[in-house]
């Protein structure tokens, strides 16, 4: 009599697809082949799909705090959606940033603080606290500030990766000193500091950034305010950058994001005022810096901004009064989410929901 394992491997997955997430969790501790199996992102990456979304809401008439969510997307064909939130490790602030994601792992920072979140447990992980420091008596270093943090998947060493880029000042004014770079290695459980030049400075207000097949994104700036995305490689550990399209090369951050549309990075640049608002989409070419305009998208009546693709056709879109909305680029059809915050406050990222533990 046939058995399971006798079953062949794309059948198996086929089976395991169907069911739950806690079910599959449960069936990871059946046999290093099944672990293995469920746990490589590659065979499941058709799970439900996922975004992290911050978004701001009154406590009462005074006061608003930060709550971050979880929009779960079923891939069935009924096509429905839960929404969960989820407590806020940054109680003592509302400005902490999400620095990317990567196999259902979430990495938020605030200056020092770093989190990661597990979208499967719903559990977060503190990092340990920074080790660059200058002895202040020999370089009169008064402060250090984190300028960037970037989370990712290095796939040569089959492990996470934190980057956080420190600064170091002086109460009475700039210093001369360089940037320094840590890593923290998730399985190592600690961070090093690593030899490797900084190209360009991420501002520190929250700016458009992301992590896309082993490399980290930033939108930054060199002399002159010139705007260029910052790059760092997970595997080889080295920083880069990349030119960005001439429209955009002197626009502000607020009317700049980044996403990924079938596999390309994209950058979305839409109109600061008015009703009814347009968005350019940018695409670059894959492997090679050459950005091409994709599509104009509007003009769209009561929207602030887009947020990120879920699909080739299905854009989620800021709309006015703090709503969600999705646009079907196609057939222009919109739908409204059932969540709300503040006006102009949603910060986001798009995910495959995986079964990465740790």
């Amino acid at each position: 009599m046939a058995t399971l394992k006798d079953l062949p491997t794309v059948l198996l997955i086929e089976i395991l697809s169907r069911l739950p997430t806690e079910s599959l969790l449960r069936f990871k501790s059946v046999c290093k082949f099944w672990y293995a199996l469920i746990n490589d992102p590659i065979n499941f990456s058709f799970q439900d799909k996922c975004i992290f979304i911050k978004r701001r809401v009154m406590v009462n008439f005074q006061h608003f705090t930060y709550i971050p969510s979880i929009i779960k997307f079923s891939l069935a064909p009924d096509r429905s959606m839960s929404i969960l939130d989820v407590n806020n490790p940054f109680s003592y602030t509302a400005f902490f940033v999400i620095c990317g994601h990567s196999h259902g792992l979430v990495c938020l920072s605030f200056n020092r603080d770093i989190f990661l979140f597990n979208m499967t447990t719903e559990k977060f992980h503190k990092l340990p606290l920074s080790i660059l420091h200058y002895p202040g008596d020999i370089y009169d270093i008064d402060f250090s500030s984190t300028n960037a943090v970037g989370f990712g998947y290095d796939s040569k060493s089959r492990d996470f990766k934190v980057v956080r880029v420190v600064e170091f000042g002086s109460q009475y004014g700039e210093t001369n000193l360089p940037a320094r770079v840590e890593i923290y290695d998730l399985r190592k459980k600690k961070w090093r500091e690593i030899e490797s030049a900084v190209c360009g400075r991420v501002t520190r207000a929250p700016t458009p950034q992301m992590h896309h097949k082993g490399t980290y994104y930033w939108w930054a700036y060199k002399e002159g305010r010139t705007n260029i995305i910052h790059t760092f490689d997970m595997s080889e550990e080295v920083f880069g950058e990349i030119s960005v399209p001439n429209d955009v090369v002197n626009e502000r951050m607020e009317y700049i994001s980044m996403g990924t549309l079938n596999g390309s990075i994209i950058i979305f640049h839409y109109s600061k005022t008015g009703n009814e608002k347009t968005f350019d989409v940018w695409e670059m070419e894959k492997d090679v810096v050459l950005w091409s305009k994709l599509m104009t998208i509007g003009p769209v009546f009561g929207v602030e901004k887009p947020l990120l693709f879920v699909n080739s056709d299905e854009l989620l879109m800021e709309a006015n009064e703090g709503r969600v909305i999705s646009y079907n680029i196609k057939t222009h059809v919109t739908k409204v989410l059932p969540i709300k915050g503040l006006p102009c406050v949603f910060v986001d990222t798009y995910l495959d929901y995986s079964l990465v533990q740790y």
